[in-house]
């Protein structure tokens, strides 16, 4: 994480409180409607644990990445849940983390509002970083990128002053098709266009999914 996105998220992380957004996960129906109860699932990103949280709600044997300290520290004191289930790691030198509870990878990884922090030339490495983390042969990868209006964008930061790029959903998924994972289905949402400028990407992809792309509604 560069300085300038660590920075944000200091700020950030002070701010949260118990009420605030940090309760309420944007991937909760996409979660709920890719995986099944008992799957054990990464999240890679998980920021203040929300999403964790609604994993954990579901049913799902989630476990977590974080890289900034803060915001590992804040998902603890919003979610005790995850206590023991979130570590220090992130993109795009993941490594393997969990190992020890998970030897032959993860059901599912999840990875939302992250990789528009990567540079272009990052984007191959953790994109593999993610699917080394799925079980051989088999897994799901549920991914949400944001498309920020480029007059917001000040070179390669966005208006809070995070390294910010916008990374086509389409390279992405021509990307991850290289190791059989195949986009199963995809929605987009303007919700926050007019407040933020922000257009918000969520694919599903899978090892066994036919090739057939079924739209859902934005």
């Amino acid at each position: 994480m560069d300085p300038r996105t660590h920075a944000f998220y200091a700020r950030y992380a002070e701010q949260l409180q118990p009420d605030s957004e940090a309760r309420h996960s944007a991937m909760r129906a996409t979660i709920a409607q890719a995986l099944t109860p008992g799957q054990t699932v990464l999240d890679v990103g998980a920021g203040a644990g929300r999403d964790m949280a609604a994993m954990q709600e579901l049913g799902l044997d989630a476990y977590g990445v974080e890289p900034h300290a803060g915001m590992r520290e804040r998902a603890l004191a919003l979610h005790p849940g995850l206590a023991g289930r979130l570590a220090d790691a992130g993109l795009p030198a993941l490594g393997r983390p969990f190992a020890d509870r998970c030897p032959a990878g993860f059901d599912a990884v999840v990875c939302s509002a992250v990789l528009m922090h990567l540079t272009p030339a990052e984007l191959h490495r953790a994109l593999a970083a993610l699917v080394q983390q799925l079980r051989p042969g088999a897994g799901t990868l549920l991914l949400s990128l944001p498309q920020l209006d480029a007059e917001r964008l000040r070179g390669d930061q966005d208006p809070e002053g995070r390294n910010f790029h916008n990374h086509a959903p389409a390279a992405v998924a021509q990307t991850l098709a290289a190791w059989q994972l195949r986009l199963s289905q995809e929605s987009l949402s303007d919700v926050v266009w007019e407040r933020t400028g922000t257009r918000w990407w969520t694919g599903v992809f899978r090892r066994d999914a036919r090739p057939a792309l079924t739209p859902t509604g934005a």
